[in-house]
């Protein structure tokens, strides 16, 4: 499908322009003379992107028609007023379109591509621009098959591309947590297991061997006051027997009852340790509470073990996910597209083919590759418009005829200078030759 005949009225910088267009049409002129404007009026021509301020300063409309020389020899005709813009599209025979846009936007490509100005610009840009012209989409049915999850917060209404580096974005940043997590674990085993001396054996110390030991000492120190309490008694008894004595008379009966009570004091056993068995009871308490805090750091240091061995599972498999979404999925979906380029990916900002950045493709090589981008988008329209083709050197522009010579689309292309077969000469917004 490619247009046999173009006329175009006032529209941006042309005043009346009409044109029987070959297979590649040079549009050559200084600039602001109006050969962009025939470019922008193609494409107003078909997507209806134009405005008031698209009219000719000083004129009341614009009119862009179009004949095509498909098997209907459809003839379109855009009229842009200060009211809107309003569309025909009608076949030979004159019987119009009903819904003309949807009918154009269904055999339409993409007038987005420009292969000239796609190389001029920044990785990340051209990234950018070249999924702005290949549409594809992803649900979340179909990310779920790469990431084995339903992830929600994403909006798979934008291009797939990008909503598949938003995905790799949440995984890359889950993992770096991931890896952040493992690492604090692995520390903190670290720090467990200097403060566990070497050969100790978390089994020789328990909390029952604690207690009883505590008590049996509390017990033998309270046993040892009595005796101590009980002597001092004995020699208090002592005294007051002397006492006693002396007063024979007055208190003899008195006297026999504190004789037996010194009797029943002096028959009296006491069972404890003795100093050297306590010091040495108390040297092994301290021993084993200190031990204590090293058993718990045994059982903590095991249960940070298991931690860290999950931290890095997790890791692991969000490394997974992520890789996926780095290559594989971009790779799937590039396929998707159909694109007549082998080994053609994105790999980050990068755009490459088997394994070669753009950038270091060759002159010649950029251009080819261009060229195959959008024949692929524009498909059965086989209308192609490039503006700023002035900017390939000779050997360049030569390369371009050659490669566009005998494909089966039609070329517009605008260049400052130039003269030959192809040249269609615009001057102050009319064509001079």
């Amino acid at each position: 499908m490619k247009i046999v005949k173009l006329t175009i009225h006032n529209f941006l910088k042309l005043k009346d322009v009409e044109m029987n267009p070959s297979k590649t049409n040079i549009i050559v002129g200084k600039n602001k003379q109006g050969k962009t404007s025939i470019l922008k009026a193609i494409r107003a021509a078909f997507t209806g992107d134009a405005d008031s301020t698209s009219i000719r300063i000083g004129e009341g409309k614009a009119e862009i028609t179009v004949e095509l020389d498909d098997a209907q020899h459809l003839n379109i005709k855009r009229t842009i007023t200060e009211k809107g813009n309003y569309l025909d599209v009608s076949n030979k025979e004159g019987m119009k379109m009903p819904a003309p846009q949807k009918y154009l936007d269904g055999i339409l490509g993409t007038f987005s591509f420009n292969p000239i100005e796609f190389f001029e610009k920044k990785q990340v840009d051209r990234k950018k621009y070249l999924l702005n012209a290949i549409k594809l989409t992803i649900s979340q049915d179909e990310l779920a098959t790469y990431t084995g999850e339903k992830l929600t917060g994403l909006d798979y209404n934008e291009h797939a591309l990008e909503v598949v580096e938003q995905a790799r974005k949440f995984y890359y940043d889950k993992r770096t947590a991931a890896n952040s997590e493992a690492t604090k674990k692995e520390k903190a085993l670290q720090d467990l297991t200097s403060k566990i001396p070497e050969g100790f054996d978390p089994k020789s110390v328990s909390e029952k061997q604690i207690t009883d030991l505590r008590n049996a000492i509390q017990t033998d120190k309270l046993t040892k006051q009595k005796h101590e309490d009980h002597k001092k008694s004995i020699i208090a008894l002592q005294k007051q027997e002397k006492d006693l004595t002396e007063q024979i008379a007055a208190l003899k009966i008195k006297l026999i009852g504190v004789e037996d009570e010194i009797l029943k004091a002096v028959e009296m056993k006491f069972d404890y340790s003795d100093d050297t068995t306590l010091v040495s009871a108390e040297e092994t308490l301290a021993k084993l509470e200190s031990q204590r805090d090293i058993v718990f750091t045994v059982k903590r240091a095991e249960e940070v073990r298991g931690e860290l061995s999950a931290a890095i599972e997790d890791a692991g498999k969000l490394d997974i996910v992520v890789k996926k979404l780095t290559k594989e999925v971009p790779e799937d979906l590039i396929k998707k597209a159909k694109l007549p380029i082998e080994g053609l990916i994105i790999d980050g900002d990068d755009i490459k083919i088997n394994g070669v950045s753009l950038d270091n493709l060759s002159s010649s090589e950029q251009l080819k590759f261009g060229l195959q981008i959008v024949r692929a988008l524009n498909g059965e329209f086989k209308v192609i418009c490039v503006d700023g083709i002035e900017t390939l050197d000779k050997d360049s522009f030569e390369f371009f005829l050659k490669e566009v010579e005998d494909d089966d689309f039609q070329y517009f292309v605008t260049r400052v200078e130039g003269n030959g077969a192809h040249s269609i000469v615009v001057d102050d917004g009319e064509i001079k030759s």
